[in-house]
């Protein structure tokens, strides 16, 4: 069976834990035991990354454009990369 590495966004634990591919993933934390707040981790290749699914995925990735949208206005280059503008034009 595949072990999964998983950390907890609530108190930022990490951890191993070995189950079949077919069976849940954990959602309490061991060391805090808050539900809910458990991310199963990528490992392997350069290194460790997290899996965001559904809702949590589109909220991180409105919430990175409009970082950056904003950081744009301040930002030259950011902005004319963002835009396609050439900063010569």
């Amino acid at each position: 069976m595949p072990t999964y590495p998983h950390k907890c966004r609530a108190c930022s634990y990490e951890w191993e834990e070995v189950y079949g591919m077919s069976e849940p993933t954990p959602t309490v934390c061991p060391s805090c035991k808050v539900d809910g707040q458990v991310s199963r981790m990528i490992a392997g290749g350069s290194g460790i990354s997290v899996v965001l699914e559904g809702r949590e995925l589109v909220q991180k990735l409105w919430a990175d454009g409009k970082k950056m949208a904003k950081e744009a206005r301040t930002n030259e280059n950011l902005a004319h990369n963002l835009y396609g503008s050439s900063i010569h034009d």
